[in-house]
This record gives structure tokens, sequence and C-alpha cells, in this order.
């Protein structure tokens, strides 16, 4: 080999290590996303990926906080919508692969972890470009697919059969420069940081809760008055933990108690934030439900509105009594 090949080589690995540093450790806040942009056995156009998304949706990463990208089933309704990134944790059979006139076959099993492919309004996402320019969206002439992009899997129906967990990003909440983050929790920083403003905090949080609350046609108020209480116990953490003499670990986290136990804050306003969600959920499958029952819609004995809402009250009892216990799911 040349020494121009060498030193060519050399470049191009130090280029990578520069860009899973600084990329990293400066600008992502969200840890799914650090995850996913530091995983240096993705391929090499998933590292443009990023920045391509910020200049086609104009995102600045380093203004999206932790907890903006969720990790949900392969089947859930949240991949439908804004950014989906379809992921295998390990490596998987391809029940999609072809085979050659010899029965060999190239793709029968996809090597993890590795993102399969990336969706955008549930429709798969392509990369224009490799270089700096590159940008994100629908598929043209020279365009490549995000991810591994295996030939045969690249349908949506397909990639939610083989992936383990999709990561889901809420586009529009954070495009057009994040400069008005919808997200309340962009008024916090995290870890070492101390927190800015705990009144505005608590103020947005109640204000989602009761627009959500408006949101809703009719329904079960057990439902509620769990989200109530909820909201309650995290704002009073979070009020706990500012207002006094600041507590961190030896990490630099922010600790606070809840029930008698000592937890980090961010696994606080974390959990409360998925619980919100999971009630706007709510609301949105209960209001589907009442508007088939008006329409005179008959699904049977299992309504699917009904059903889904179901799992979404479990959930929210789940977080209830982790808030009561102290018992908090760590981030």
């Amino acid at each position: 080999m040349k020494k121009s090949q060498i030193h060519k080589i050399i470049r191009e690995e130090f280029v990578n290590i520069l860009r899973e540093e600084t990329l990293i450790t400066e600008v992502f806040q969200d840890p799914i996303a650090r995850m996913l942009a530091k995983d240096r056995s993705l391929d090499n156009n998933w590292f443009k990926f990023f920045g391509a998304m910020a200049r086609s949706f104009d995102i600045a990463w380093d203004k999206v906080p932790a907890g903006s990208f969720q990790k949900v089933s392969p089947g859930s309704p949240l991949t439908k919508k804004g950014l989906a990134i379809y992921y295998i944790k390990d490596d998987v059979e391809n029940p999609f692969a072809s085979t050659d006139r010899y029965g060999y076959s190239r793709d029968a099993k996809i090597y993890g972890p590795a993102v399969l492919a990336a969706t955008i309004n549930n429709k798969i996402a392509y990369q224009n470009d490799r270089g700096d320019s590159a940008r994100i969206g629908g598929k043209l002439r020279r365009s490549e697919p995000i991810g591994k992009a295996i030939r045969g899997t690249m349908q949506v129906n397909k990639l939610k059969q083989i992936a383990d967990e999709v990561y889901v990003f809420d586009l529009e909440s954070y495009r057009g420069g994040t400069t008005a983050l919808k997200s309340a929790r962009a008024q916090l920083k995290m870890g070492k940081d101390k927190f800015t403003n705990h009144k505005a905090w608590k103020k947005a949080n109640l204000d989602r809760y009761e627009d959500i609350l408006r949101s809703r046609v009719g329904g079960r108020d057990e439902v509620d008055r769990m989200v109530a209480e909820i909201v309650k116990i995290a704002n009073q953490a979070v009020t706990d933990a500012v207002t006094g003499v600041l507590k961190q670990d030896r990490y630099g986290d922010i600790m606070t108690t809840v029930a008698g136990q000592e937890v980090m804050l961010k696994d606080i306003t974390q959990s409360m934030d998925n619980a919100i969600k999971d009630y706007q959920r709510y609301i949105q499958y209960e209001n589907e439900e009442a508007g088939e029952l008006k329409r005179g819609v008959d699904r049977g004995v299992k309504s699917y509105y009904g059903e889904k809402k179901k799992e979404y009250a479990m959930e929210l009892k789940r977080y209830l009594k982790g808030f009561k216990t102290g018992k908090i799911k760590r981030y």
C-alpha cells in the first residue's frame, strides 16, 4: 500500500473520531441521539445524518433537550408521524432475503447493532449526497436510503417486522431553528447545570395538563386524577430540588427526594413528561372511540381505540405508582 493511501486512511479515521467526540459530547443532550451518533459500527452515511437533518429541517441539535427522542415498539402509531429510526440491537435473520440460483443469500443475516432505515411521516427517508451539503428527503436520482438499507426490506411494513425498536422524534416541535421549543422541558438544563426557572417549568406543565384536559369529550375521571397527582408530585420534587441547597451526585446529576427516596431530578422530569404524552394519547384514543360511537361504527366486542385507551391508562397507573413509592424509572 502506498504512503498516500495510508495517510488518507489515517485522515479519515481522525475525522471520524473528531466528529464523534465533538458532536456527541458537546451537541447532543438527548441520550438516544447521542447513542445513535456515537455508534461507529453503523454505516458511513449515517455519520452525515444529523448534519443533513439540521440542513433539511433547520434543527439546532444543541437546543434539543433530553427526552426528545422516544423509544417505541415497531408497531406503535407514533412511528407514522415525524422522524422514525428503525433499529436492531443485535444480528437478526432477514426473512425477506432473496437467493440466487445456487441457493446463496447475501443478506440472509443483518448484522447489528444497526440502523435499518429512517422514515419521515411514514415514508422511507433518503440522503441525496454524501458530502457536507447532504440533505434528507424523498427519493431522488442518486439518493441513498438512510442506514443499512438492505435490498428487499425497504418497505415500512417489512421494517416493522425486522426492527427490535424504533426511535421517534417529533419534527414539528423542533424544526425552524428550534427557537421556540414546544416542549416545556426546554426551559431546563440537566446534569451539572442548575435549573433556570422552575416556576416557569411548573406553569408550563400545568398548562399542558389543562390543555389536554380541555380537549377531552368525555371519559373516566380516574385517569384525570392520576395525571393531576403525577404533575403535582413531579412539580413539588422540582421545587424542592432547586429552592434549597442544590444536591448533586458524584456525576453531577441533580438529586431530589420523592416518597422518601432519593432520585435523579432528570428521571423525575422525564417520567412526568412521558406520562403527560401518554395522557395526551389516551385522550386522543378516547375521542376517536367517542367519534366512532357517534357515527354508529360497529367494531364488534372490542374497539381498537378502546383497547389502546386501556393500555395507556395502565401505563399512567404504573407511572403514578412509581411517583408514590419513589421507584422512578431510570433514563
